[in-house]
């Protein structure tokens, strides 16, 4: 009775807690369900997410429920398992991995992160292939640079803003909206890598002659902490309070990208020769395939390749690619 019966209408109680005079009403009910979203692995979908279609198709057809309530749940996600030294993890067989030590030694956001990081949701992963150690240099990184009074960020410039800034703030808006995406469609591993990359970015800008503008780097530093909020909510509210007063990331809004900054105004076209890449261009965003291939051919290192020889074919696909084949 507490196991399967409980947990096959929990969901409905859900809605309605605090009835004292029956599992739950119906105009409760009404207004909160279905379920957006059930998330279970693979057994534990198959038993339960029976057993609680079952009990809800019962109650409907026995009044205590909704008559219309014909499905508890609106969407199914299967997520993976982790298995060590190739099993899966398990109680009854004993290789758990425990957390407190990791915790105790990296924090509880470095353990969260790990485990996003490594693989799409959906996939099986061996945890030899969980990266605590690069996730936790990560999180040291971006407190370095975050924390307020940063000495990795150095001096900082005010007034107008350079090409460079400008980068920096196209780079954040097209984060927001990767990441906004990634995380819609449960790409949790893509996000974190997008992340990891985009503070490689700034630690290179910081580091540039000209120094970061002080906007830009706030600017850029508190979005990524928001985005990062949802996977590690301790060291991203940490941050958020120190630099903001004592106020709580998790209250603020979610970013959204300005459309205006996320058009591209030149891109990487990549020169290839016999399917061999041989130069990387950058060219207007809106360039035609005259324009591209132009530009291939009076390239000096696909000259050294070509010397006198003209191609037989040239394949384009405008403004990213050009193979040249000779």
């Amino acid at each position: 009775m507490d196991t399967f019966v409980d947990s096959s209408w929990y969901f409905l109680r859900f809605c309605d807690p605090w009835a004292s005079d029956a599992p739950f009403r119906q105009d409760a009910v009404e207004a909160w369900m279905p379920v957006d979203q059930y998330i279970g692995g693979a057994e534990h979908a198959v038993l339960h997410l029976m057993y609680a279609r079952f009990f809800t198709k019962a109650l409907a057809d026995l009044g205590v429920a909704p008559a219309g309530l014909r499905e508890p749940f609106t969407r199914l996600f299967t997520q993976g398992m982790i298995r060590l030294d190739g099993s899966k993890m398990s109680k009854s067989k004993g290789n758990l991995v425990a957390p407190e030590e990791i915790i105790d030694t990296l924090g509880a956001d470095t353990l969260r992160l790990a485990h996003l990081a490594v693989k799409p949701p959906e996939e099986d992963v061996d945890w030899e292939d969980v990266g605590l150690e690069g996730c936790s240099r990560f999180l040291r990184r971006l407190w370095r640079m975050a924390v307020p009074g940063s000495e990795v960020v150095g001096t900082r410039r005010d007034g107008d803003e350079t090409e460079a800034d400008l980068a920096v703030r196209r780079a954040r808006h097209r984060l927001v909206a990767d990441i906004t995406t990634d995380y819609e469609r449960w790409a949790y591993n893509v996000a974190v890598a997008r992340c990891m990359a985009y503070l490689n970015d700034l630690s290179a800008y910081v580091q540039s002659d000209a120094g970061p503008h002080g906007d830009v780097i706030d600017d850029a530093l508190d979005t990524l902490l928001q985005l990062l909020a949802p996977a590690v909510p301790h060291l991203a509210a940490e941050l958020w309070s120190q630099r903001h007063g004592g106020a709580h990331v998790h209250e603020t809004s979610w970013p959204v990208a300005d459309p205006a900054l996320l058009v591209e105004e030149t891109v990487t076209l990549v020169v290839q020769v016999n399917g061999k890449v041989r130069d990387r261009l950058e060219v207007a965003a809106d360039a035609d395939e005259a324009t591209c291939v132009a530009a291939a051919m009076s390239s000096a290192k696909v000259q050294a390749q070509l010397g006198d020889t003209e191609p037989r074919k040239v394949i384009a696909r405008a403004p990213k690619l050009v193979n040249l084949v000779v």
